[in-house]
C-alpha cells in the first residue's frame, strides 16, 4: 500500500504543501475554511506525519522523557498515570526509561533522551549528582526532579516533605506508646530515604528515645530485602516493638517477614509504612502509612516541565506536598 505523503493531502485540499505544513504544526495563521479542508483531507487519507520531519520544522518532538527507578512499584504506576494525562491533553507523548536503580542504566537513558531530542525530562534519579543537567541546559532540555533530588540541584523537585512526614510516622508509634523503634532504611544514598531517616530521629530524638544504630537496617528497595532486613531485626537479642518502614516494597517485605517467623503484627511488633497502596488494605494486619499524593505529584511534574518549555526563561519553582497518616490494624 502506498504511503499518503503530505502531497497527497495538499493536492485533495487545493493548497500548497506550506499550507498543510502550518494547519498540522500551528506555525502560521490559517483560515478556518482552509484549517478545516486541511483536516477533511487528512481524514479521508488517513495522513498521519511524520514525526522526525516535523520536528526538523518546529523544533520540538513533541515527547517528554520519564526516567523512574522501578516500573513494578506500583507508586511509580501511579505518578506516571498522572504525568501522561497531561501530556495527552496537551499533545505529547512520554517516552519511559526504567533504571531499576542500577547507575549505568541510568547513565544510558539519559544518553538515549538527549540524543532522540526529546523537549523535556522528568526523573526520579537514582544517582545523586546528575553531570548531564549542565549539558541538558546547553541544549535548553528543560529537566523536573521528581520523588528524589540532591544538593543544590538547579532543577526544580516535585515530591513530599519526606523528612517531616517520616517525623510523623515515627510520632504516631509513640504516641501509641512505643519506645523501642527501629527502621528499615532504604537506601542512603536517595535522598527520599535520607530524609525519612532524618525524620525518624528526629521524633525519637525530641521523645528523648534512644537512636540504636543496630535497629537501623539498610538494604535494597525490594520485596526480598524488606523481608530481609526485617527479620534481621527480629532476629536480635533485643529487638525493637516496633519499626518504621521508608518505603512500600520494604513494607510488604516486612510483614512477609513477621509471618515467615511466627510473630504476629501488632502484638510482637507494629510496623508504620511510607507508601499507600490496595495491598496494605487488606494485608494482614492492615498496614498504617503515610499516603502520598501519587497522582497530584504526577501532574505537577508534567504541567511543571511544559511551563518550562512553553515559557521560555520562567522561574520553575519546586512542588513540596504533605503526607496523610492513614491509621489501620498494623499499629
Amino acid at each position: 500500500m502506498k504511503r499518503v505523503t503530505m502531497r497527497n493531502v495538499a493536492e485533495r485540499a487545493g493548497v500548497s504543501n506550506a499550507t498543510v505544513s502550518h494547519v498540522i504544526n500551528d506555525t502560521r495563521f490559517v483560515e478556518d475554511a482552509t484549517k478545516e479542508r486541511v483536516r477533511e483531507a487528512i481524514r479521508h487519507l488517513g495522513y498521519r506525519p511524520n514525526v522526525a520531519a516535523r520536528s526538523l520544522t518546529t523544533q520540538r518532538t513533541r515527547i517528554i522523557g520519564l526516567i523512574v527507578s522501578d516500573v513494578t512499584n506500583t507508586f511509580f504506576a501511579e505518578i506516571m498515570r498522572g504525568i501522561e494525562d497531561v501530556l495527552i491533553a496537551n499533545g505529547y507523548s512520554l517516552m519511559l526509561c526504567n533504571t531499576n536503580e542500577v547507575l549505568e542504566r541510568e547513565e544510558y537513558y539519559i544518553d538515549i533522551l538527549l540524543r532522540q531530542g526529546v523537549d523535556g525530562i522528568i526523573a526520579a534519579a537514582t544517582s545523586q549528582n546528575w553531570d548531564v543537567l549542565n549539558e541538558a541546559a546547553k541544549l535548553n532540555i528543560p529537566i523536573v526532579m521528581l520523588d528524589r533530588t540532591f544538593a543544590d540541584a538547579p532543577s526544580p523537585y516535585v515530591g513530599v516533605d519526606n523528612r517531616h512526614s517520616a517525623y510523623l510516622g515515627a510520632r504516631h508509634l509513640i504516641e501509641r506508646g512505643y519506645a523501642d523503634i527501629g527502621i528499615l532504611a532504604g537506601f542512603q544514598r536517595l535522598s527520599t530515604m535520607r530524609d525519612r531517616l532524618a525524620g525518624y530521629e528526629d521524633a525519637l530524638t525530641a521523645a528523648d528515645l534512644p537512636l540504636r544504630e543496630e535497629w537501623r537496617i539498610s538494604s535494597p528497595l525490594s520485596i526480598p530485602d524488606g523481608k530481609q532486613a526485617m527479620q534481621a531485626l527480629m532476629k536480635q537479642a533485643k529487638r525493637p516493638r516496633a519499626v518504621f518502614v521508608c518505603n512500600n516494597l520494604l513494607s510488604l517485605g516486612a510483614l512477609m517477614g513477621i509471618q515467615e517467623l511466627g510473630l504476629s503484627c501488632p502484638d510482637d511488633v507494629a510496623v508504620v509504612g511510607f507508601d499507600d497502596h490496595p495491598w496494605a488494605q487488606v494485608s494482614n494486619p492492615p498496614l498504617t502509612v503515610l499516603r502520598q499524593p501519587t497522582y497530584a505529584i504526577g501532574e505537577t511534574a508534567a504541567h511543571k516541565v511544559l511551563k518550562a518549555l512553553n515559557e521560555d526563561g520562567a522561574v520553575i519553582p519546586s512542588a513540596l506536598f504533605n503526607c496523610q497518616l492513614i491509621v489501620r490494624d498494623s499499629t
